[in-house]
């Protein structure tokens, strides 16, 4: 006859039950720092973006006011990107020192026709950009523009 033995093979049910939980506890604690990343990363890109288009605005600025008549009306003819909500202009003397107050940059069909006395030395041009309506994804450039 056969002698019975009794196998003692495998995981118990308490053993399994713990090999879950500290799993469990392991994907937590790598998930909650990984969204936060999450959020991060879209608030670097809200910023960028940002960022791009005050520049890509600046620069649209600067060629029109290659054009002499456009920088001393201080007026554009291009439509600026609608996301742009804030552009103001400073006049400068040679030394960088405000002259007068800053003003509204202007968009008309007809600038840069007509004569008019030459325009200040110097314009200081600041463009914020506010993107999804935060303010933490607010990005202002300043730019001194020279007269041509």
């Amino acid at each position: 006859m056969r002698k019975r033995t009794n196998h003692t093979q495998g995981f118990t049910i308490i053993e399994v039950l713990v090999a879950i939980v500290l799993l469990a506890i392991v994907v937590t604690a790598i998930l909650i720092p990984l969204t936060g990343f999450f959020g991060v990363t879209r608030r670097s890109t809200q910023q960028v973006t940002a960022t791009n288009l005050s520049q890509q605005t600046v620069e649209q600025i600067r060629g029109e006011w290659l054009n002499q008549g456009k920088y001393d009306q201080g007026c554009v003819t291009n439509a600026l990107p609608s996301t742009v909500p804030t552009v103001s202009i400073q006049n400068e003397d040679v030394q960088g020192n405000a002259v007068g107050t800053a003003g509204a940059l202007t968009v008309s069909a007809s600038c840069g026709s007509g004569s008019l006395p030459a325009g200040p030395p110097l314009r200081k041009v600041t463009v914020t950009t506010v993107v999804s309506g935060q303010a933490s994804n607010t990005s202002t450039l300043v730019v001194e523009v020279a007269r041509p």
